[in-house]
């Protein structure tokens, strides 16, 4: 138990590699291939909740790889990234549960499992990395495993294999340009510190910003940071591949879409403008506030007009994620003019935010995945009454409307509370009172989609409702991520907690690099 203990960080990356290539040698045998790749994922997502457990109780956990360059390869998991690990962990379990009866048979089996596992391993990367250069690695196995897997078959036929191919075109291409930008960035990053280890870096920027030294240039490397993760987490103007991809991806890969991949952009921001950048949050953070106000706007008003079932909530993520970087932006800010208290609650109810909205989305884009797959079309208008046949689909659509309208009691009233309630108390009069307004247009549409698909009547020209039964592989997660988005709204405490610490982990990173640095120089 100590050995599996000490090994936890890499662990968690180095199971699902190891997993990409066993999948693909056990393709013979259907059977083994998914039972090995159940417990694997079973296996990731304890062993994420063993590592969360840890550092809560244990501290910050550093774990050295290799002894390359000066300070060699560490990884480093924090509350904060702890957290996101048994996220992704959480929703790639669900989603992969979800796709033994979603995915057509042939495509899971041939490449399915791999590309998945490869996804999983580098998004748990991205998370503990502790250098700067192997951020950029893990983008790119998790940017081409994701962008390959939009393109797997489902056992629906609705969605035309042009529309896959001319999604995922845009999403690598534009990602991959953003992947040209991080790594100009993180080059001119180690030209002028001469280094990549991210607590190292944050260091030197703190001592010559405290002497007043610090180089114009490292503002534009900053600014290229935010275009990075701003487009990985699809915010304006950087949002434009999101309502494409969602529409032609199979419902579990844009559940992990937008449960988890577009919160890497949130999650390199905390980094970046926390930790290595954070004696220039009063420049950026009133940027992150401008970009996350128009997000919130763009995406609800784009969302009010969607007939698409999976072009709403692709919208809806746009608006959602802007709420996160709202957070962010105020947090900023707040702590730029010193308000610590004040910026220490806002980031806590942004992770609050972060959290229930990757819950509800990702099971919402489950629910839509059966929706489509009874209904035989994605186009709202013409469902129409299914509550009458699939009323377990209709409870839990309306669970995720809820919690991402912010209703009572799911998980998204508290988050949205909080948001608010600390924006004020900090007196972001004018981002909340819009924020406020666009939460209104998040309300109508998402019970304008509601009432399309469930209520009415049923478009004659499609006749009767498909009689293929939602197998439990498919409702399981549904229902189990319907009951977190609920025990969060109800008993929010243990969230709450959690994200108390983790925001004064994130104002005050000293204790992040302090651990990195005692641990790595000898």
């Amino acid at each position: 138990m100590s050995f599996l203990m000490e090994h936890l960080p890499i662990l968690l990356i180095a199971i699902p590699l190891l997993m990409a290539p066993i999948t693909i040698l056990t393709k013979s045998s259907p059977g083994l291939q998914k039972a090995l790749d159940m417990v694997a994922s079973v296996g990731l997502l304890a062993l994420s909740g063993l590592l969360l457990s840890s550092v809560w109780n244990g501290g910050i956990t550093v774990y050295e790889v290799g002894e390359f360059g000066k300070y060699g390869i560490v990884l480093v998991a924090d509350l904060l990234s702890a957290s996101m690990v048994g996220l992704n962990c959480l929703i790639g379990c669900m989603g992969l549960i979800y796709s033994y009866d979603y995915i057509e048979s042939k495509s899971l089996n041939l490449t399915y499992h791999s590309l998945y596992n490869l996804m999983l391993a580098g998004i748990n990367g991205i998370f503990l990395t502790g250098d700067i250069f192997n951020l950029f690695v893990f983008f790119e196995i998790m940017l081409l495993s994701s962008g390959a897997l939009i393109v797997a078959n489902e056992t629906s036929t609705v969605t035309k294999i042009s529309d896959k191919m001319e999604a995922t075109l845009k999403y690598i291409v534009l990602n991959m340009l953003g992947s040209n930008v991080m790594l100009i960035a993180v080059a001119s990053l180690y030209a002028s510190i001469g280094s990549l280890n991210m607590a190292d870096i944050a260091i030197k920027v703190r001592i010559l910003a405290e002497a007043g030294t610090l180089p114009w240039h490292m503002y534009a490397i900053g600014l290229l940071f935010i275009i990075v993760f701003g487009g990985k987490a699809a915010v304006f103007p950087l949002h434009y591949w999101l309502p494409d991809v969602h529409p032609t991806a199979p419902s579990p890969i844009s559940a992990m879409l937008s449960g988890v991949i577009i919160k890497i952009g949130a999650y390199g921001i905390l980094r970046v403008l926390f930790v290595i950048f954070a004696p220039l949050q009063g420049v950026f953070g009133p940027i992150l506030l401008m970009m996350a106000l128009i997000t919130i706007g763009l995406g609800a008003t784009s969302a009010i007009g969607q007939n698409d079932v999976k072009r709403l909530l692709a919208y809806s993520s746009v608006s959602q994620i802007g709420y996160v970087f709202l957070g962010f932006g105020m947090g900023a800010v707040a702590y730029a003019e010193g308000f610590v208290a004040g910026a220490t609650l806002i980031i806590a109810a942004s992770f609050v935010y972060l959290v229930n909205h990757a819950l509800a989305k990702s099971m919402l884009f489950l629910t839509s995945g059966g929706i489509i797959h009874h209904a035989e079309t994605r186009d709202m208008r013409k469902m129409g009454g299914m509550i009458n046949s699939n009323p377990l689909m209709a409870g839990a659509f309306l669970v995720g409307a809820m919690s991402i309208g912010g209703v009572p009691p799911m998980g998204g009233f508290i988050a949205k509370f909080s948001l608010f309630d600390t924006g004020l108390r900090s007196e972001f009069y004018i981002p909340i009172l819009i924020a406020l307004v666009f939460a209104v247009f998040t309300l109508f549409y998402m019970f304008r989609g509601w009432m399309l698909i469930f209520w009415g009547e049923r478009d004659p020209q499609y006749g009767e409702y498909s009689h293929h039964k939602l197998s439990f592989l498919m409702v399981g997660p549904i229902l189990f991520l319907a009951a977190l988005v609920l025990i969060f709204g109800i008993y929010a405490e243990p969230l709450l907690d959690i994200a108390q610490t983790i925001a004064a982990q994130v104002i005050d990173p000293q204790p992040y690099i302090d651990a990195v640095l005692v641990r790595v120089i000898r």
